[in-house]
């Protein structure tokens, strides 16, 4: 995973719905976490490219599990935005607890999208800045 860019992170609690009969978070909710820690950073930071009709779409998205993530596990969320184009990027994700302790790596591809035209769309100078 490259980390040279900006980094995001974000806290994501660990909820009893989670949990599967084997008393650890089910493979397909590590997604649902990626969705909220991608929604709540780009909300918090890159809310008014969405304001004027940009779109980020999940397009591809892949994650390797190291760890089982129990109830009562502390979940942080970290992301960087990289191998950006002229309308895709992707992201790179780790999940881990406070202490660095690594539960999964994950990555989306994300493609840039005008709402208004229904088109892929030139990514904006002012988003590369801001992640870079």
């Amino acid at each position: 995973m490259s980390q040279k860019n900006k980094e995001f992170s974000t806290e994501i609690e660990v909820r009893f719905a989670d949990i599967d009969a084997y008393g650890h978070v089910n493979n397909a909710k590590y997604f649902t976490f990626l969705e909220t820690a991608r929604t709540k950073i780009f909300m918090g930071n890159f809310v008014d490219f969405m304001k004027e009709n940009l779109l980020f779409i999940v397009v591809k998205a892949e994650c390797s599990f190291k760890l089982p993530i129990k109830l009562g596990d502390d979940l942080r969320v970290k992301l960087w935005i990289n191998n950006i184009g002229k309308t895709s990027f992707d992201i790179d994700y780790m999940l881990e607890n406070f202490e660095g302790r690594l539960y999964a790596t994950a990555k989306t591809t994300m493609v840039t999208y005008d709402d208004l035209k229904k088109t892929p769309t030139l990514l904006p100078e002012e988003f590369i800045k801001m992640v870079s």
